[in-house]
């Protein structure tokens, strides 16, 4: 049984993006609709690369079938901090035929590259979005003010007077 990974919270809010869009692609009836989905954002990727340049979690998912990560060397340099570049590009493999797009990436979108190999990182290991923390939860719920009708002090004596009551 392996270690369960959690997503570093620099990357949190990308990251639960990226796994909604992916899912939102899952069609068992339509086997094929991730796949030409992932072609058409390659297809505009190359028209335009600034296009993706403020998504990193479509970004990601344009080189899911593009790179292939080496995540053991590189989960150890993301999970407490963002890494630099050099340490993150040591870490990926790109297939040949895009591997001047990648390039161009490197030179004009290296922050934007960088997160979206990260979160391809994290993707491929499964890792979980947050940790559950069921006590902060109840105690969030325990902050909040009470809400009360005014049947509920009818009980007590301490509600509006019958009279103030319409009928129905």
């Amino acid at each position: 049984m392996s270690k369960t990974v959690f997503v570093p919270e620099y990357l949190t809010d990308d990251y639960q993006m990226l796994t909604e869009n992916i899912e939102s692609y899952q069609d068992p009836e339509d086997p094929d609709l991730f796949k030409r989905y992932v072609d058409s954002l390659l297809v505009q990727l190359n028209k335009t690369p600034e296009y993706l340049a403020s998504m990193p979690d479509q970004l990601a998912i344009c080189l899911l079938f593009v790179v292939k990560l080496d995540c053991s060397k590189l989960l150890p340099l993301s999970l407490h901090a963002e890494p630099e570049w050099e340490a993150v590009k040591t870490c990926v493999n790109i297939h040949k035929s895009y591997r001047e797009l990648l390039a161009m990436l490197s030179d004009n979108y290296q922050q934007q590259l960088k997160t979206a190999l990260l979160l391809l990182c994290f993707y491929e290991l499964d890792a979980m979005a947050e940790e559950f923390h069921a006590e902060q939860e109840q105690s969030e719920e325990h902050d909040e003010p009470e809400e009360h009708d005014e049947y509920e002090y009818e009980d007590r004596g301490e509600g509006p007077d019958q009279d103030d009551i319409s009928e129905f």
